[in-house]
């Protein structure tokens, strides 16, 4: 059963870590997109560039790409955590609905 909760206010760390899990995520995407693409090129390329198409290329691309995509949100989030809060306060609050646990036993 989905809970509907108003955040009126969210610690840096709780927004850091949002921030950073969708980075993670959307570099993950992105990352598995680009290894997809250039496995299938590798197939069909018979030129011999072998660099840009190795499998181990392909995998440290996929690392790279993750690593930046989740450097680059958690600089994002330092960066935007004092104008988001700005706008928490301003529209008093943002709803979200999930699935919450308390975190109290």
């Amino acid at each position: 059963m989905y809970t509907s909760l108003t955040v009126k206010y969210l610690k840096i760390s709780s927004y850091i870590k949002l921030c950073v899990g969708a980075g993670f995520s959307l570099g993950l995407l992105i990352g598995l997109f680009q290894l997809v693409v250039l496995l299938l090129m590798r197939a069909v390329d018979h030129t011999g560039t072998a660099e840009a198409t190795s499998i181990l290329g392909s995998l440290l691309r996929l690392v790279g790409t993750v690593s930046a995509y989740t450097l680059g949100a958690l600089f994002f989030s330092l960066i935007s955590y004092f104008p988001f809060m700005f706008l928490l306060k301003r529209k008093n609050g943002i709803a979200i609905e999930g699935i919450f646990d308390s975190g109290t036993e």
